[in-house]
């Protein structure tokens, strides 16, 4: 179990980098072999649209589902802050921080539940038991093109799913709220009576989610080795690179 953990956070934090990597990387990418940074924006904007779409979906479904009025629905390249880009977004009216934080954290969820359901419904691996039969379950259908499309769409909703600096903010204030009542809580003598089945359900989802991380990690990963000999060839020929 606790293996399980470490690895839990090991791929949860290599997927947050190659989502950060893969994002700058691709219009690095773009700008070595056009020259134009705005072609390289939206070229990122094009190859990530189905994630996008599932992103603001995501915000806008679940909004709607606890009450909180949302407003202009926008699919396109917008101005944030400073530098950054907004690929989409969904105007939500103000309400309290947990309904905010449920809304923030809308698109992780749906993604993952999304990419787990891709694995189950396409090659079967609701529940594999070990990294040989998932090499098994894709190897085998890897001549086929939905395979790969598959793959995509892992790649797509993967790199688009992570929460944005806007959709955190109110994170703070939830978290905050919690340790204090867990916190005191304990200080009053509260101990937690965890069942059999309680921990059952906790590994049975440790489980799903370090597949889920281990597909996305790896479609990802190898994907980034690709971009980066693309990027350092094209860029060596054009002389065109990107300071990140």
């Amino acid at each position: 179990m606790n293996l399980e953990i470490v690895l839990f956070f090991v791929l949860f934090g290599a997927m947050l980098f190659l989502q950060r990597w893969l994002q700058q990387h691709i219009q690095g990418l773009t700008y070595a072999v056009t020259g134009n940074p705005g072609c390289a924006v939206r070229a990122l904007f094009l190859i990530l649209l189905p994630g996008v779409l599932l992103h603001e979906a995501s915000h806008w479904v679940v909004a709607n589902l606890i009450g909180v009025r949302t407003g202009k629905v926008s699919i396109g390249l917008g101005k944030m802050r400073g530098k950054h880009f907004s690929l989409g977004s969904v105007t939500v009216e103000k309400s309290d921080p947990l309904r905010e934080s449920l809304i923030g954290v809308a698109p992780f969820v749906v993604g993952i539940l999304a990419v787990w359901a891709l694995m189950g419904f396409g090659f079967d691996l609701w529940a594999p038991q070990n990294v040989e039969q998932v090499l098994q379950g894709i190897g085998s259908t890897i001549s086929d093109p939905l395979t790969w499309l598959a793959l995509y769409v892992v790649f797509a909703v993967s790199t688009s799913m992570i929460p944005s600096e806007s959709d955190r903010e109110p994170w703070g204030v939830i978290i905050g709220i919690f340790a204090a009542i867990g916190g005191l809580a304990l200080i009053l003598g509260w101990t937690p009576n965890i069942t059999p089945d309680l921990i059952e359900l906790g590994q049975k989802i440790l489980t799903t989610l370090i597949f889920v991380f281990g597909i996305i990690v790896v479609v990802n990963g190898s994907l980034a080795v690709l971009i980066f000999l693309l990027e350092w060839g094209f860029g060596t020929v054009t002389s065109r690179r990107v300071r990140y």
